[in-house]
């Protein structure tokens, strides 16, 4: 018979009678819980940075952005695929994009691809 806390669990978490929980060992216990356990999606949507925008700006590229199912997010990573940068890009945060393979695109080129989805040759 399993222990008073996978018993609960599994009441409370699955259909199982009583009866059926009563007859499992601790360790099958275990083992029906943690297959119980949803798995969480990965996250395959391609990631992009926004960098040396002003704010309203900035918030009408990540709206973009998230109506084509990019991921947006704050900083240069090894996952980013694409930087985007506006006049005030940073340089040092474009070196750090570009050692990790990451591409840079100006605004025009980000809207090119989403409106494309062709990525814009790096002297266009």
């Amino acid at each position: 018979m399993a222990s008073e806390k996978p018993t609960m669990i599994l009441k409370s978490k699955s259909d199982l009678s009583s009866e059926k929980i009563a007859a499992l060992t601790d360790a099958e216990a275990w083992k029906m819980i943690y297959s119980m356990r949803t798995k969480k999606a990965k996250d395959n949507r391609l990631q992009v940075c926004f960098t040396g925008f002003g704010v309203s700006k900035k918030n009408e590229l990540t709206d973009l952005a998230n109506d084509n199912r990019f991921k947006v997010v704050a900083s240069v990573t090894q996952k980013l695929d694409y930087l985007v940068g506006g006049e005030n890009a940073g340089p040092k945060k474009i070196e750090k994009a570009e050692a990790q393979g990451v591409q840079f695109l100006r605004e025009e080129q980000f809207i090119h691809f989403v409106e494309t989805g062709e990525v814009p040759a790096q002297n266009s």
